[in-house]
């Protein structure tokens, strides 16, 4: 009986405890409005750049596991976070192709996004491909979520991509983002399917990706300047 007591009163006690849930920042996004793009003409290669600064004193570290940071000029992490899957492709500011071998990648100190929502080109017929300088796009093998980090004020976001397909790719047009999807078929066949989203149709990851660099941790007398 004592046994017996005691179970249920473990049991009584488990069931009074509060849940606790913990969600990846990348679940339970709201799905933006993708549409099926109306030509399906192969990609045609990126012709927009953006022009960078010549000083680029931050750095931001992305492992073939999905791990990334971000280092400030003095060494100091303002951010450790990971992806849903280990990264596949990834460019940077407006759809410039960045070699994952490379690992460790250097951007300026501020971004397009700096300006706010204020600066932003909202007007029809606007290119917005100049707000996205200093930007850090990736694409991973989970194929479900696009991951964009600001390293200028350590902010990262995360776009949910259309269901279906496989080998996916980007092009980065002046009023939307395009996303392709597909490839070989059984048969031998190219089978592809584009999706298109407007740059505006993102402002609440711009938004937050703009939002003020958080602090970064206090030092001690020992070790003044933390490099975790």
């Amino acid at each position: 009986m004592r046994l017996g007591s005691l179970f249920l009163i473990s049991a009584s006690l488990v069931a009074q405890m509060p849940e606790v849930q913990k969600s990846l920042p990348w679940e339970h996004l709201q799905q933006p409005s993708w549409q099926l793009a109306s030509s399906l003409a192969e990609p045609t290669p990126q012709v927009f750049l953006v022009t960078q600064s010549v000083d680029l004193p931050l750095r931001v570290e992305l492992r073939g596991d999905g791990s990334l940071r971000i280092l400030d000029p003095r060494g100091l992490v303002t951010l450790r976070a990971g992806l849903p899957g280990r990264p596949t492709r990834a460019w940077r500011d407006a759809g410039v192709p960045v070699d994952l071998n490379q690992r460790d990648f250097r951007f300026p100190i501020r971004s397009g996004l700096d300006g706010g929502i204020g600066t932003m080109p909202l007007a029809p017929g606007e290119d917005f491909r100049p707000l996205l300088s200093g930007l850090l796009w990736i694409l991973d093998d989970s194929e479900r979520i696009l991951t964009v980090l600001n390293p200028a004020r350590a902010q990262v976001a995360f776009v949910p991509l259309p269901a279906g397909g496989g080998n996916l790719d980007c092009r980065f047009h002046p009023d939307h983002l395009e996303v392709w999807t597909g490839g070989e078929s059984l048969q031998g066949r190219r089978e592809r399917v584009a999706w298109t989203l407007p740059w505006v149709a993102l402002l609440p990851q711009f938004l937050s990706l703009a939002s003020p660099r958080p602090a970064g941790p206090s030092g001690t007398a020992l070790k003044p300047f933390p490099s975790e």
